[in-house]
């Protein structure tokens, strides 16, 4: 499973204690903001905090430690489990090192690993000399620690399903699956690459575009997309006509919450997704 945000969170619970063998991998990537004041929140650790939360065995007190806010005067207000990760971090020399000894004793019930080494600048700009008022966006990553570790590569290498989670196509999606040695593994895998789509436009991010478009901007990063799991009644629509001509699957099930259509419902996208990895679940079955 690659995301990050909300999404991957929601994802992960919603596959928590199925017959697989889970592996989430989350961006170490921050925004504009100065290294500096990056380093000291632990600003770019969020995504493994929500992944490890999410796999927690139990509601115990160190979980909800990590969830509580804590001020720090020179950084600001964050979770104190973006604080614990980012000293564990310095602690081992390797945030990977970090995050697999907090799911541990948080008795995670799979692994969460980074997808670069260490912490990255994100960078999102026009692609070449496009007109307004909506050019093509590209995605980069500044830092001297792109590459990935293996224990992720191999995750991905390994499995059945690679499924893409849900989120800000930029700074969730692309940001887990774009970098250069996880995009590689992601187009050599044996695995099926499945998004699960977006419920609606993100757009202050990404605009007006397509639905199309959005997997096809996946696809521009190298990021290779097999198949798409939507929901036919989203406000987000996917024609299946246009998948198919891209060489993508189209899976349409029921996932939206009927109380809030923007959101996944779990029961849902358990149920969806159950269906989806079930015939070929074995104990590598997703990353």
């Amino acid at each position: 499973m690659l995301g990050g945000g909300g999404g991957i969170a929601r994802v992960l619970r919603a596959l928590r204690g199925e017959d697989c063998r889970l592996t989430a991998i989350v961006s170490l990537a921050f925004g504009p903001r100065p290294e500096s004041d990056d380093a000291r929140t632990g600003a770019a650790v969020e995504d493994l905090r929500r992944s490890l939360e999410a796999l927690a065995g139990n509601e115990g007190p160190l979980l909800r430690a990590i969830r509580r806010p804590l001020t720090v005067e020179s950084a600001g207000t964050h979770p104190l489990g973006n604080f614990v990760i980012a000293s564990l971090a310095n602690g081992f020399g390797d945030h990977r090192a970090a995050s697999c000894w907090l799911g541990r004793q948080l008795r995670a019930r799979g692994d969460v690993l980074p997808t670069t080494v260490a912490p990255v600048r994100r960078v999102v700009e026009p692609s070449g000399a496009q007109a307004a008022p909506a050019p093509e966006m590209r995605l980069r990553f500044e830092g001297e620690c792109l590459q990935a570790p293996a224990e992720a590569v191999e995750a991905i290498r390994d499995a059945r399903w690679a499924l893409l989670a849900p989120g800000s196509l930029y700074r969730s999606v692309l940001s887990a699956s774009a970098p250069p040695d996880v995009a590689r593994a992601l187009r050599r895998t044996r695995a099926h690459v499945v998004w699960i789509a977006n419920l609606e436009l993100d757009l202050p991010e990404t605009g007006a575009i397509s639905p199309l478009d959005h997997v096809l901007t996946l696809r521009r990063h190298g990021v290779r997309v097999d198949a798409v799991l939507h929901d036919p009644d989203a406000s987000l629509q996917f024609d299946t006509g246009d998948l198919a001509y891209q060489s993508m699957l189209s899976i349409r099930r029921p996932v939206c919450d009927p109380g809030d259509r923007a959101v996944h419902d779990p029961e849902r996208l358990r149920a969806a997704l159950r269906e989806l990895i079930a015939p070929s679940a074995t104990s590598r079955s997703g990353a």
